[in-house]
């Protein structure tokens, strides 16, 4: 497994969401299937609100793959869902699944619905033919009976004394009370959930938050009972056992959507401040609709079309074994499903097996990670997802993080720290890219978080990552259909470039081993030392997959490897971890160590070695180490009192001095069987349920080199240790410096067993070395070779180079008579070369400065080279992409790609036009559009120069504002009618009748729900009597100079696409003129006629304009903010003046970070570079900014 050992007791129960939830279908077309897989799932709200506001409308098959480490976490879930397809009041299920503590009316229902569940559970056969088989599976036996287990428990509270009852809901009041004196500042869980409003629900949210610890219920305006004797046993049993372990940042209101109510209040009354009852009404009242759409799609079985499969066990593992079984066709996948347990992941046979058919998928459109990036690494998660995406363009997998405020100041965004290595370079190797390396904008908002950890004691800003695989888009002809070219790449580069690249993965994998240089590093680092993420192992697993994504020598990259981490000094374990690296390069056949070739074992062995008695030995075995039970009495102890951070396990192998860690080891409570079977040893493991409960052996299992037991087998120890980090060391007073659980001799057969292979788990090792890894390189007509160019440092890419042979003999005549090459721009990762008659498309797999090429054009040789730079990101809004607006044309399908769907009818309205002083907060969210560099562009007074962009942001916020009733150049000012106009008189191109403006909750912003009347020659005519008597109207007349007008143009179809209802005929002007259908000129409208005068809302029924209502369609226009960034770096890259250099920590031309220090500057003493020349190589840039200090 790739991730640390952590001690399991020290964790916390998450039963309910503290993110508001999301529609997980917001990135799919209407006609799409939804095959979704949740992991690190949590509760159900973002089911329960997907169901609820999918534009789809219950006609899209929704498939939810739901994984969680917290059987508890799963069986409540289902006990909601089941709760709500029987019919029980909503007012009951709330109670049941948000408040601690119930009356006994609800007890009794969560009584007889758990009983319920048992009789429909006895085994899975038994759960298929109920009437929940329909539409929640199980994907293991085992995660059945874990599940069962729990909803067993709730059942058996009903045969308690009600003095035991009382010593219940006693234990849970203690332990409230203990989270209340924990907490001892204002609680804001709720400005997350309060979006654009979040200064408003500052002192109601913190109010809520400690009423609900203080009684443990919501209150409502509907509460009526005050008697609650029973305490919730939903919230009592987790992995930690029987207490309210419930996380103390728990607050159900940070569920939900708070803006709305918020905004209701001010709005009925600015003087009145929004109370615990509001809050606790909004959110019952949005959970009783999400029910209600719940319970009706499946209140007929033959159309519900939704299925929500659950698994209990790591999220990693998981993982692997989808992917196992999807490579081998195999249920029994040989990977645990956590590391504390001896249970191999074993699917169930009719979703999973041969003969199911696919019943289950194992290929996902969509892939929520919840925030498990800030607990397995974000290189773990991707290593362990990106094969389960399915690769078409609008698949999309989901991070998120919570990121910890520890500096001063707004938040920054941390992907670049969670990728530890340069993006460009990593997402060409995993063929998936973040939206901030694709895009300008998101449609997403999280401002108000971090608008708020600057100026608030703040803990966590959410950020959301969506991936998505490279695409191309490419017009056939200049006004041809618009195709999604997916990529087909070789990637080339120079072995030894690459494996620099890789060296520097593994030392920021384990940077937490370097030495720290100061005590900033300590005190800067000790949450991330306490959240290890990384070992060996993960390193090997990316490595797995990279080798299925490159076309070089793989061996002469493992070689430099290799040769860069035994050279490698700055870790202070690195060496101690070098065998494990090598066990796992063996058991991934990445590669193959010379110490674990074929035969080498036999060289060095000893008569008195383990292994005098097998036939053959293997390259690698396998520990079994039992460790008495009483050696972890202190940790139990100490973990009692609550004092302690989880301390990370491995295992360690002593022998004459020399010192190897292996970090991934599997624990199991149970006991051991040996037999000896034609003279090896064979163990079995039988496992005791009650774990840690029960007073069985701790036994650990671990893989490591055979030839490591046969030097000095008789001085060998083996034993169980706890890693180093600043946290552990309050252990050293018990366990030593070299913090020992428990080490014994390798001779001790009482407690040391070496054997082939895991105990109860021979399939294993054939997975892990038989399952192919997954591969970005496919075979195709189209497959292109890309050199990839690695910076000096070896630690980014800088130029990728495309070459094309032209093979066709006229071709090849025409090119060497001299012909002109033309290079064209179509994409920010695609050229148009062009000579003669012929044309070719030379496509990159990354976004590339298009206007900084180098052409080489071989006339004798007959090929063509462009030398690309690559774009780094989007951040500089100047340099705009050739499409900021692109969508998918697959198989006369529209599926946008940066910009999310939304089902409109089902959004809050909000109360327009008001009091200026109640809508403050939209004017403060407008302006959260934009960037620094940004709001310096909009200073300037000629629009023309400001940039399309900056115009276009400009322009939807005057729109939002102007139909709040803000910025009116006069009181009676206000219009719901916009229009967009070239700057000479009387040439408006677009037409906008706003309907509303409603919350787009999930994005934390708002929308305008309007309907478009593109002008254009051939309807003007038409449409002149509606014209003339609007023009004696009055209506909002907005400038938009040529290039805004061109993004307008290819804006309007994305925003009609959004929103729509309706579906695409085959007359469709797309299929034939591509999206949009026009660009240029005003002879055709940009927008498909196939939405036009459907579903228009108000406007629709407004007769004074029905001229227009055959040619409108309904469009949602909303902000399009700056993904999170460093807003300081932003804005300073984007000023023209940049003065002196400023000092930076890495190599100004490489950006390496030194050979082995950086050098700085002699003139300036600022700018650093690795070496003298990397220093030649920047003179020409750094000469226009050297400054020597005065």
């Amino acid at each position: 497994m790739a991730l640390p050992v952590i001690w399991p007791k020290m964790a916390y129960f998450y039963p309910i969401g503290n993110t508001p939830p999301i529609c997980l279908t917001q990135g799919l077309a209407p006609e799409k299937r939804a095959d979704i897989l949740l992991l690190g799932c949590g509760d159900p709200r973002n089911i329960l609100y997907t169901v609820y506001a999918d534009l789809a409308d219950g006609n899209r098959p929704l498939d939810v793959t739901c994984c969680d480490w917290e059987p508890a976490v799963l069986a409540r879930n289902i006990l909601l869902l089941t709760m709500i397809v029987d019919g029980v009041n909503p007012e009951t299920a709330w109670s049941i699944f948000y408040h601690f503590f119930l009356d006994e009316s609800s007890f009794n229902i969560l009584i007889a619905q758990c009983r319920t569940l048992l009789q429909s559970s006895s085994d899975m056969t038994t759960w298929k033919n109920s009437k929940y088989g329909f539409f929640i599976r199980f994907c293991t036996d085992r995660t059945l009976s874990e599940i069962r287990r729990h909803w067993g428990l709730y059942a058996e509270s009903k045969d308690l004394s009600k003095a035991k009852h009382k010593a219940w809901k006693a234990s849970f009041l203690s332990e409230m009370e203990t989270v209340r004196e924990h907490i001892q500042r204002a609680t804001l869980t709720a400005l997350r959930s309060a979006g654009p409003l979040f200064m408003s629900v500052y002192e109601a949210g913190s109010k809520s938050y400690t009423s609900f610890w203080t009684t443990g219920v919501i209150k409502s305006s509907s509460s009526r009972v005050t008697d609650t004797p029973f305490a919730n046993p939903t919230f009592s049993y987790s992995c930690t056992g029987k207490k309210l372990n419930v996380h103390f940042g728990t607050d159900p209101i940070s569920a939900f959507f708070l803006a709305p109510v918020l905004a209701q209040v001010r709005a009925g009354n600015s003087s009145a401040s929004v109370t615990i009852e509001d809050l606790g009404d909004s959110i019952k009242s949005q959970f009783f609709s999400w029910c209600s759409s719940f319970k009706a799609r499946l209140s007929t079985r033959a159309s519900a079309n939704i299925v929500v499969r659950f698994f209990a066990g790591e999220s990693l593992a998981f993982s692997q074994a989808l992917h196992v079984c999807k490579q081998q066709i195999m249920i029994e996948t040989g990977i645990y499903a956590h590391p504390w347990g001896g249970s191999p992941i074993v699917l169930d046979e009719a979703d999973y097996g041969r003969s199911s058919g696919g019943a289950a998928p194992l290929l996902f459109n969509v892939i929520d990670t919840s925030n498990l990036t800030d607990h397995t690494g974000l290189l773990n998660l991707l290593v362990a997802t990106v094969p389960l995406l399915d690769r078409k363009p609008w698949s999309t997998l989901y991070t998120n993080t919570l990121l910890r405020s520890i500096n001063q100041g707004p938040a920054q965004s941390r992907l670049a720290q969670n990728a530890l290595v340069d993006i460009p370079m990593l997402s060409m190797l995993l063929g998936i890219s973040p939206s901030p390396h694709l895009w300008h904008f998101t449609t997403h908002s999280n401002k108000h978080e971090i608008y708020a950890s600057g100026s608030t004691p703040v803990g966590q800003v959410h950020e959301t990552i969506s991936w998505k695989f490279a695409l191309y888009i490419v017009p056939d002809t200049v006004l041809g259909p618009q195709n999604t070219q997916h990529g087909h790449f070789v990637m080339l580069c120079d072995p030894k470039k690459l494996a620099e690249f890789l060296s520097q993965i593994y030392l920021q994998m384990f940077a937490d081993e370097k030495f720290p240089t100061s005590l900033m590093d300590v005190m800067g680092g000790t949450l991330k030392l306490n959240d290890i993420c990384y070992v060996r192992a993960s390193f090997v697993a990316l490595l797995a997959l990279v080798k299925g994504s490159v076309g070089v020598d793989w061996k002469q990259v493992m070689a430099h490897l290799m040769d860069l981490i035994d050279a490698e000094r700055t870790l202070m374990m690195g060496f101690n971890n070098y065998q494990d690296v090598m066990c796992h390069l063996y058991l991934r056949n990445v590669h193959v160590p010379d110490v674990l070739a074929s035969g080498y074992v036999e060289t060095v062995r000893t008569p008195l070695d383990r292994f005098r008695s097998w036939n053959a030995v293997p390259p690698i075995v396998c520990i079994v180490l039992k460790i008495p039970r009483q050696k972890l009495k202190f940790l139990e102890d100490m973990v009692s009192g609550k004092n302690i951070y989880g301390p990370v396990f491995q295992c360690e192998i002593l022998c004459d001095g020399a010192h190897s860690i292996f970090s991934s080891i599997q624990l199991t409570f149970g006991t051991t069987d040996v037999s000896i079977i034609n003279g090896e040893p064979q163990v079995t493991i039988k496992e005791d349920q009650k774990g840690w409960s029960g007073n069985s052996f701790l036994i650990a299992t671990f893989y490591l080199p055979s030839w490591l037991l046969t030097t000095t087998p008789n001085s060998t120890q083996v034993g169980l240790h706890i890693r180093s980090t600043p946290s552990s060391t309050q252990f050293l007073p018990i366990l030593g410096k070299r913090l020992t659980v428990f080490l014994t001799a390798l001779t001790d057969t009482a407690h040391v067993h070496v054997v082939r292979h895991r105990p109860n788990n021979a399939r294993e090792l054939e997975c892990l070395r038989t399952t192919p890894a997954y591969s970005t390189l496919t075979a195709s007509e189209t497959t292109m070779d890309v050199t990839v160019k690695i910076s000096p440092s070896g630690e980014r890419a800088t130029h990728l180079i495309v070459r094309k042979d032209i093979t066709d003999p006229i071709a090849a005549r025409l090119l060497a008579s001299g012909s002109e090459v033309s290079v064209s721009p179509v994409a920010d990762s695609i050229l148009r070369v062009a000579f003669g008659s012929h044309s070719y498309r030379f496509v990159y797999p990354f976004a590339v400065q298009v206007k900084q090429l180098k052409t080489r054009i071989a006339r004798k040789s007959s090929y063509i080279e462009i030398e690309a730079p690559i774009r780094q990101d989007f951040s500089d809004f100047r340099n705009l992409s050739l499409n900021p607006f692109p969508v998918s044309y697959d198989n006369k399908q529209i599926n946008l790609l940066n910009i999310h769907y939304l089902n409109l009818d089902i959004l809050p309205v909000l109360s327009l036009p008001g009091k200026e002083k109640d809508l403050q907060w939209v004017s403060v969210h407008s302006g959260m559009m934009f960037s620094p560099a940004e709001k310096e562009a909009q200073q300037r007074i000629i629009q023309g120069e400001r940039n399309a962009l900056v115009n276009l942001k400009e322009t939807i916020g005057h729109i939002v504002l102007n139909y709040a009733g803000l910025q009116l150049v006069t009181p009676k000012g206000w219009s719901n009618i916009f229009s967009l106009k070239d700057p000479h008189p009387g040439s408006a191109h677009a037409l906008l009748f706003v309907n509303a403006m409603k919350f787009d909750l999930a994005s934390h912003t708002v929308v305008v729900e309007a309907c478009v009347v593109p002008l254009f020659d051939g309807i003007m005519d038409k449409l002149s009597p509606a014209l003339r008597r609007l023009d004696k109207q009055h209506f909002i007349k907005i400038i938009t100079h040529e290039e805004e007008k061109r993004a307008w143009k290819l804006l309007l179809p994305v925003l009609a696409e959004r929103c729509r209802t309706w579906k695409h005929t085959t007359t469709c002007e797309y299929r034939t003129r591509g999206v949009p259908a026009s660009t240029e000129g005003s002879d055709y409208s940009p927008l498909c006629s196939c939405g036009k005068g459907k579903n228009l809302g108000n406007f629709g029924t407004n007769s004074e304009w029905r001229l227009f209502h055959g040619e409108a369609t309904r469009i949602a226009i909303g902000p399009l903010f700056t993904f999170m960034d460093d807003a300081s770096k932003t804005s300073a890259d984007n000023s023209e003046d940049k003065g002196p250099s400023k000092p930076e920590s890495n190599c100004a031309n490489c950006g390496g970070s030194g050979k082995p220090t950086l050098l700085a500057c002699s003139a300036c003493k600022k700018t650093q570079y690795c070496s003298r020349e990397c220093q030649k190589a920047h003179w020409k840039v750094h000469k226009k900014t050297c400054v020597a200090p005065k």
